[in-house]
């Protein structure tokens, strides 16, 4: 089991890496898969970065990052000017 410090860094970071892997873009309507991303994860031997102590859901937790680093990486895109 993870620290869930440990968890949270290594989700957000594989969330990048699941994004360019699978050239993930934003739709209007349409969020990334965290069913997709938990496949990927398991198909790498990464899926124990999802087993960690948390006082709600760890899954929710997990999926939430996971959400927040594609979300928060496109807004920082577009800020830059570069579109998807």
């Amino acid at each position: 089991m993870h620290k869930k410090a440990d968890a949270e860094q290594m989700i957000r970071h594989l969330a990048l890496e699941w994004m360019h892997e699978t050239n993930y873009r934003p739709q209007p309507g349409h969020y990334p898969s965290f069913g997709a991303f938990k496949t990927w994860l398991e198909g790498k031997h990464y899926s124990h970065y999802l087993q960690f102590r948390s006082r709600s859901d760890a899954r929710a937790e997990a999926e939430g990052w996971f959400e927040a680093e594609i979300r928060d990486y496109w807004r920082s895109m577009r800020s830059r000017g570069v579109e998807s």
